[in-house]
């Protein structure tokens, strides 16, 4: 067992989880000042600052919404979604991945824009401890590091500092660009609704999860708060849409395209101060951070690994990821074996590929993963059978001796001595090799590629049996 994260310490201390389980009702009765004193105390935790830099393409920073954050979705079952899939990119694939620590979220609130009630930031705590949970076998085992990001404001001095010259003015060009497609590709309609303002986007999915996103108000924003006459219209129940017009002098793209961008600086400032490589589950962040760091090819495998792994990997969530994780200290030279094929064969393919898509993860998976793990399961099935036959014989000749021992009133802590006057020993020796080798057949393959997937793939099956049975409810 793990040994307990400073934030679970945190966190158990102030009686907000016991164990295993969150304490719902003490959540739901914190003051706002004790809100923002455990999101003070979770910010100084663990800045990345004050971590030793990483040293490996292996270790990943990930996207906040990647993370577990509330941008672009602040459902919690879009975030656990999120979390999940890093979950399985951590115990499958990476040595380390850190991610925003949002309980430092909690530090301040906005004091612009729509600020929220005691109640709805109770319930968002309540929220981020789900999700924390979820990561908690993870971070428990080092795999996954919360990190408070850094203090800096200047998206271009980061860029500036961690890809060098001129990399501001390529950030400085993508965020323009991402606005513009947010002002072009997005529709914008105001919302009223029982003293609460609302902008309803609907955007391509590429820029907004699930094609739509709102933006909630105490005020109506500016500058719409100096335009009566659709401001009437909302309050007269009308869901008004903006013309291109108006949303230019609202600047909402600009501030999505910001939300977007604050996901790439936290990657960008992480990878300077660590030095890690960067994962995320959409496309726009990788390709944000290839236009400025230049490091194309390394982003997009991280990306195509994350998106496909459960179609290069269909088991996978079959297996338990602590289970994996304690496979992985075990097994740590067969993971790092299997990781390393598993990297042939994705660029393999992307060699021939522009974009890998998922029928070609499937085609890995078809052509690539599952032939291999066939091949080791006859191997085991080969060996097995190999030494039942040894064994077989071994017991074959041992039942004789027992019989003749039996008959003779020889007591059986001198069968060996008779073993040794008849010549038997060896058997003796036979016995026990092929009886120590039939315990764990997989030996014979402990040195082949995928042999820590196989072992995972074993396990999937064995969690898989012992699940209770669904019972239909007629």
């Amino acid at each position: 067992m793990a040994d307990i994260t400073p934030l679970f310490e945190l966190l158990e201390n102030a009686d907000l989880i016991v164990g295993s389980r969150i304490d719902e009702r003490r959540v739901l009765r914190l003051s706002a000042g004790q809100l923002s004193d455990i999101g003070a105390e979770a910010a100084v935790l663990i800045r990345a600052e004050a971590l030793t830099y990483e040293v490996g393409s292996m270790t990943h920073s990930a996207t906040l919404s990647m993370g577990g954050g509330t941008q672009p979705c602040a459902s919690v079952s879009c975030r656990i979604r999120h979390v999940d899939q890093l979950v399985q990119f951590a115990a499958f694939y990476s040595d380390r991945v850190y991610i925003h620590n949002f309980l430092s979220n909690h530090e301040h609130h906005p004091d612009f824009g729509y600020i929220p009630s005691i109640e709805e930031r109770r319930y968002t705590l309540l929220d981020d401890l789900h999700v924390l949970s979820r990561l908690r076998p993870l971070i428990e085992a080092g795999l996954i590091v919360p990190v408070t990001s850094t203090r800096e404001v200047c998206s271009q001095c980061i860029a500036l500092d961690a890809f060098g010259a001129d990399a501001d003015k390529r950030f400085l060009r993508e965020r323009k660009q991402l606005a513009k497609r947010f002002l072009e590709e997005m529709t914008i309609a105001l919302d009223y609704c029982e003293g609460e303002w609302s902008l309803a986007c609907q955007a391509p999915e590429e820029l907004l999860e699930h094609g739509g996103a709102y933006t909630s108000y105490n005020a109506p924003p500016e500058p719409l708060a100096q335009m009566p006459r659709i401001l009437q219209r909302a309050l007269d129940g009308e869901t008004v849409p903006l013309s291109r017009a108006v949303r230019l002098r609202l600047k909402h793209h600009e501030d999505l395209a910001g939300d977007i961008l604050g996901s790439v600086v936290f990657e960008m400032a992480v990878s300077k101060i660590l030095r890690t490589s960067y994962v995320s589950e959409t496309e726009l962040p990788i390709k944000i951070l290839s236009a400025v760091s230049g490091d194309r090819d390394l982003a997009r495998r991280n990306s195509l690994v994350q998106k496909h792994l459960t179609s290069i990997v269909p088991f996978i969530g079959d297996a338990s990821p602590a289970t994996v994780v304690q496979l992985r200290q075990r097994e740590e030279e067969s993971f790092l074996t299997y990781r390393q094929a598993l990297n042939r064969a994705i660029d393999d393919v992307r060699a021939q590929r522009a974009n890998l898509k998922e029928s070609d993860a499937r085609a890995i998976y078809s052509d690539v993963i599952a032939p291999g793990l066939a091949r080791l399961d006859r191997a085991v099935r080969t060996a097995r059978r190999d030494l039942l036959k040894d064994l077989g014989r071994s017991v074959t000749a041992w039942a004789g001796a027992i019989t003749f021992g039996m008959y003779t009133g020889l007591l059986p802590d001198q069968l060996l001595g008779v073993a040794k006057a008849l010549g038997l020993t060896k058997i003796l020796v036979d016995f026990g090799q092929a009886a120590a080798k039939l315990m764990s057949p997989q030996d014979a393959i402990k040195k082949e590629d995928l042999y820590f997937l196989w072992r995972v793939r074993q396990m999937s099956h064995q969690r898989r049996r012992m699940r209770p049975a669904d019972k239909s409810v007629t």
